[in-house]
């Protein structure tokens, strides 16, 4: 498994753990009650800004430790690391794709929170969609560059 690889699948983990946590904190809010309120998109943003700041310090140190584990794992199974962290032209394409896969749930996130807003849904409700589509997204575009590595496409 190339580097590329290795990295593609710790970021999948990661994004699988950061959505059940949004999903989770979101759905706090909404049972607590939190998001029928007059300050809604005040205490939505407030949640989502540490959500972010702890995914992006959370992902940092998973991505650091799963590294560390991928080599040790590595060495102990093949008996041998890899030293290899050179990113080639398929690489470059590979993560194109996962790019452009990412940008279209994201555009579709921002189109469905116009389209609520324009409709009539509440506009908290529609951040929470926009925010799910981000996260989301970013998700699909990992499974997508790992579809592509493994079937060498």
């Amino acid at each position: 498994m190339s580097h590329e690889e290795k990295n593609t699948v710790l970021q999948i983990i990661i994004g699988i753990v950061v959505n059940i946590w949004v999903i989770q904190k979101t759905r706090g809010l909404y049972a607590s009650g939190a998001m029928d309120q007059a300050d809604a998109i005040q205490v939505w943003a407030e949640t989502m800004f540490w959500v972010i700041i702890f995914a992006i310090v959370a992902g940092i140190i998973m991505a650091i430790i799963g590294t560390i584990l991928f080599a040790i794992v590595e060495t102990m199974i093949t008996g041998e690391a890899d030293q290899n962290f050179i990113s080639d032209e398929r690489d470059k394409m590979i993560a194109s794709s996962g790019n452009r896969v990412t940008m279209a749930w994201t555009g579709a996130g921002f189109i469905a929170l116009v389209a609520g807003i324009k409709f009539g849904y509440d506009p908290v409700d529609t951040m929470v969609v926009l925010m799910f589509c981000f996260s989301f997204g970013g998700l699909v575009g990992e499974l997508v560059k790992f579809a592509r590595y493994r079937l060498s496409i």
